[in-house]
C-alpha cells in the first residue's frame, strides 16, 4: 500500500510540473509557423547541448545556421538562420501564465514583431497586451514644424526589441538604417530618443515613466 500511495504522489508531482510552462516545453510544443525553420528533432538535438553547457550550431531547414544564444528559467533565444531570431518568454498572467513572442529579422537592422500566446499557441489580440510605440513616444513633444521635418527625413522606422525577465521590462531600440540620408543622421538621432522601456504589470506592458 505505501508502495501504491509513493507511486501514486509521484505521478501527481510529475503532473504538476508538466503542467508548468518551461522555455524547453514552450520551445518543443511552438508551432511551424512560429518556429519555421527549425525541425523538432534539431531543436530537441540543441536543446539537449545547451543543457549540457554547449552553445552548438545545428543546420536549419534552409542549411542556414541555427543555434540557442541564450535560455533561462523564463526566457529562451534562438538565432534561428542567417537573418532571424527569436525569443519566447514566459509572463505571469494573473493565475496562469503566457507566451512572449519577438520575432527578430535583420533587414539588415533588426525589426522586431511581438505575439503573444496562451499554453496552447492560440493567439491573443496583442493590442491588448501591448501598444506599439508610435512616432510620438520616440520624439516627444515638438512643434508641429519640427514633426514634420522628422517625418520627411524618417519615411519609417524600425525597432528592435529586448525582455529581461528579472524585471518584467520589455525595451524597444530604434533601428536607424541605410534608409535615412546622411545628411538627416545626425539630426534624428538627436531627435528620437534611444530606447522606450515597457513593464510587464501581469495584464499587459505600460510605458516606464521616466
Amino acid at each position: 500500500m505505501s508502495r501504491y500511495i509513493l507511486s501514486l504522489l509521484l505521478l501527481l508531482g510529475a503532473a504538476t510540473v508538466s503542467a508548468q510552462m518551461t522555455p524547453r516545453s514552450v520551445v518543443m510544443t511552438a508551432p511551424e509557423k512560429v518556429q519555421l525553420t527549425i525541425d523538432s528533432s534539431t531543436m530537441l538535438d540543441m536543446l539537449d547541448y545547451f543543457d549540457s553547457g554547449v552553445a552548438r550550431t545545428m543546420k536549419n531547414k534552409t542549411g542556414e545556421d541555427a543555434v540557442i544564444t541564450s535560455m533561462s528559467p523564463w526566457d529562451i533565444t534562438i538565432q534561428t538562420g542567417e537573418a532571424r531570431s527569436l525569443t519566447m518568454a514566459i509572463l505571469p498572467y494573473g493565475k496562469s501564465e503566457i507566451i512572449m513572442v519577438i520575432d527578430r529579422v535583420d533587414t539588415p537592422a533588426p525589426d522586431a514583431v511581438i505575439s503573444f500566446y496562451d499554453s496552447r499557441w492560440n493567439a491573443f489580440d496583442t493590442r491588448k497586451m501591448l501598444a506599439m510605440p508610435a512616432l510620438a513616444d520616440w520624439i516627444g513633444k515638438v512643434t508641429p514644424e519640427r514633426r514634420a521635418e522628422i517625418e520627411n527625413a524618417l519615411p519609417f522606422l524600425m525597432v528592435n526589441a529586448a525582455y529581461d525577465p528579472s524585471t518584467k521590462v520589455l525595451t524597444f531600440t530604434p533601428q536607424l538604417g541605410d534608409y535615412i540620408a546622411t545628411e538627416d543622421a545626425d539630426m534624428l538621432k538627436a531627435a528620437i530618443k534611444p530606447q522606450l522601456d515597457y513593464v510587464w504589470n501581469g495584464k499587459s506592458f505600460k510605458p516606464v515613466k521616466k
